[in-house]
């Protein structure tokens, strides 16, 4: 995976497919000593989750090789691909001890690969623009992610997607409710673009440019999501420090109890995010890095970290 556009796809779809089975990252093709960038397999379990993926649950309804292509590959990268797909399939036999079904190769093309579809007898699947298939005894399907619709049914994969395909699919992205899960898959990986560093100026090509547009673009979202969660602690905050403080009767009183009520929502934001109630540890370590870090800190922490991870933010006694 050559860039950081490149990483951002591969860890999204692993995340996705984690959802319904299990998806490794480069996994080991050992006869040629090369990585698949997704190898997945399905958990029957969750079936009726994975339709809830749209085109990506169809695509990952049997043990799958998926390969994402920021760049529109050539015919040298799908034989690279297939390459791979035939060693695994060698591999995955010899650890069976006997014969196993071949498995399919899906490739992720963010344009229009013409050269591969047209040597490679590629034909468009009915009903589903954007997808086609090679002949079946390959076992390749071919995803352009430039022409799928614009439904939501599809709008994982055009996040996989270049350019305005891209920038298209964030703002539909952060128009979405809080809660879609689109959005706790892709938010964080979105917002860690923007600690990538760039190429130097005089290297980057004009794609590299409009790219850096959709960080710029993105940064200013996240920048805006976070000012508008502080402008809310601090409402309900002040709101809470107030009756505190009228309690009391001081202005010392009306100072701490606005930051207890700064830091009420927070914990509020917190248990939102983890989707359960906070322990009476995590409640002591919020306070206390509220007090030493800020609240921009802890704003960070809760829009960039998956649930998983910020869970473990908050169990790792040396985390910033």
């Amino acid at each position: 995976m050559r860039s950081r556009f490149d990483a951002f796809c591969k860890n999204v779809l692993r995340e996705t497919l984690g959802l319904v089975g299990g998806a490794d990252t480069q996994v080991e093709v050992i006869a040629t000593s090369q990585t698949m960038d997704i190898w997945y397999v399905p958990d029957p379990a969750r079936a009726a989750l994975r339709a809830e993926l749209g085109l990506l649950g169809e695509l990952a309804a049997e043990p799958c090789q998926f390969e994402p292509f920021h760049d529109t590959p050539g015919p040298a990268e799908l034989r690279g691909c297939v390459r791979k797909q035939l060693h695994w399939h060698h591999e995955l036999e010899r650890r069976a001890g006997g014969a196993v079904p071949f498995s399919r190769l899906c490739v992720l093309s963010s344009g229009r690969p013409a050269t591969v579809l047209d040597a490679f007898g590629f034909d468009p699947v009915p009903g589903r623009p954007g997808l086609y298939r090679a002949a079946p005894g390959w076992r390749i399907d071919l995803v352009v992610i430039a022409e799928l619709p614009r439904t939501r049914d599809t709008l994982l994969l055009r996040l996989l997607g270049a350019r305005a395909v891209l920038r298209d699919a964030i703002r539909e992205l952060v128009a979405l409710p809080e809660d879609a899960w689109e959005r706790s898959i892709a938010l964080p990986w979105l917002v860690r673009l923007r600690f990538e560093t760039p190429a130097e100026p005089s290297a980057r090509t004009a794609e590299d440019a409009e790219e850096e547009e959709i960080v710029t673009e993105v940064q200013q979202w996240f920048e805006h999501l976070k000012q508008s969660l502080r402008d809310e602690a601090r409402r309900e905050g002040l709101n809470e420090g107030l009756q505190e403080g009228r309690k009391e009767g001081l202005q010392e009183g009306r100072k701490e109890g606005l930051q207890e009520g700064q830091l009420r929502v927070l914990a509020r934001q917190f248990e939102k995010k983890l989707g359960r109630p906070l322990t009476d540890m995590e409640h002591s370590v919020l306070a206390e890095r509220f007090e030493r870090l800020g609240a921009d800190r802890l704003d960070d922490a809760k829009l960039a970290l998956p649930p998983e991870a910020l869970a473990a933010w908050l169990a790792d006694p040396t985390a910033r």
